[in-house]
């Protein structure tokens, strides 16, 4: 669908303009002319092009789902609403984008029709929440869980990166100075012993051979170091590579407790949302598995739906597979005994809301000094190979 600008006549003769979707202008035309308006002229809309592939960064769907549930809940009607909000949007693709799903409504569809328009902006567990929500009546609501889910999603992801900075700027350094002694300063320090290589200890031999290899095969460790950054996107880009490296993932030590731990919770905090917005299971099954952040837990997910539908029950699917947390198949089993599958689900998200944060801040605190110790290591052993020929010469000296 196009986004028109267009200027119609009412049946009084009086003029408007307007933004409207439409396939076409005959669609557009004919769309008009149900609400009584006769279509004078129609252009695509400048604006709306421009903006069409922006879509709304995380703290703006944060922002836009909060603000419309936030007025739904006060009574406000849903296209004023919708308009009202995008007044409000901080960037011009997001006041687009809003605009757009505002004529969309115009036009007709319901905002879960008007979601499926831009999905890079509005994922999966979103439009359909929506759409559940909209099916059951609660969607105020709805989209106060789902702006809970996404600020704790967004509190996750912010306090990972933020934790993650210093690491990876220490272990840039610490490569970057290895490289320099490597290349630069040990080449040229060797050269003020005149007895050759062979009259070096074999600390400094050793790391001379490493010295002589970078300087000397520069290009194929660049190529290399490319080699494997295309490597990793094409495993990301292909899904049965992308499950493989998943699934394995799951077995380094600690690592794999915590990404299982991380997919649990995501998992538990969408099916949570999912289902009591009122979604089939299948539908919270196949959803909340997509969204979970790990391939292979995804597709073991998709297997458990399958399971379902064939007639077994949540609780014996988990089971078969044998990658779960033990505490979701607890958690699953109370559900279904109890007939509440949501608040068990949430019971279970808000248990890892406080536990997540918690390991995830342990493992990024025992990643510093692991680096820190490491990096110490390696850098005194080529500083030591470096020092050892002139505590040899001076004592040859003396």
């Amino acid at each position: 669908m196009e986004q028109f600008e267009y200027v119609a006549s009412t049946f009084g003769g009086q003029q408007i303009t307007g933004l409207a979707q439409a396939k076409s202008t005959l669609d557009l035309d004919r769309r008009l002319e149900e609400k009584g308006l006769t279509l004078l002229r129609a252009k695509v809309s400048r604006v709306g092009s421009m903006a069409k592939g922006r879509g709304f960064s995380r703290s703006e769907l944060v922002f836009f789902t909060t603000q419309v549930a936030t007025l739904l809940g006060a009574g406000v009607p849903m296209l004023q609403g919708l308009k009202g909000v995008g007044d409000r949007m901080r960037t011009a693709g997001g006041r687009a984008l809003v605009k757009r799903m505002a004529a969309s409504l115009e036009a007709g569809n319901s905002l879960s029709e008007a979601l499926r328009e831009d999905e890079r902006s509005f994922p999966d567990v979103y439009r359909e929440c929506v759409r559940a929500g909209e099916l059951s009546g609660a969607l105020p609501q709805v989209l106060a869980r789902l702006s809970g889910y996404l600020e704790w999603a967004r509190g996750i992801r912010v306090t990972t990166v933020q934790a993650l900075i210093y690491p990876v700027m220490l272990m840039l350094a610490i490569v970057g100075l290895v490289v320099v002694l490597l290349t630069f300063v040990l080449p040229r320090l060797m050269k003020l012993f005149p007895g050759g290589r062979d009259s070096l200890p074999r600390e400094t031999q050793f790391v001379m051979g490493l010295s002589d290899f970078l300087v000397g095969n520069l290009v194929w460790v660049m190529g290399g170091v490319m080699a494997v950054a295309g490597l990793c996107v094409v495993i990301r880009r292909t899904p049965a590579l992308r499950e493989i490296a998943a699934r394995w993932s799951l077995k380094i030590p600690r690592y794999g407790d915590l990404a299982r731990m991380i997919a649990t919770s995501r998992f538990a905090s969408t099916a949570g949302t999912l289902h009591a917005a009122g979604c089939d299971i299948g539908t919270v099954l196949d959803v909340a598995g997509r969204t979970c952040g790990n391939a292979h837990l995804a597709a073991c997910f998709a297997r458990v739906g399958n399971g379902v539908r064939s007639g077994q029950t949540i609780t014996e699917s988990l089971e078969k597979e044998g990658q779960f947390d033990p505490l979701l198949l607890q958690m699953a089993h109370i559900g279904e005994t109890s007939g509440d599958l949501a608040s068990s689900f949430h019971n279970l998200a808000g248990y890892y809301d406080e536990e997540v944060p918690r390991t995830v801040k342990w493992f990024l605190a025992l990643m510093e000094p692991t680096i820190l110790v490491v990096a110490g290591a390696v850098v005194a052993f080529i500083l030591l190979a470096t020092l050892l020929p002139i505590f040899s010469l001076y004592d040859n000296l003396t």
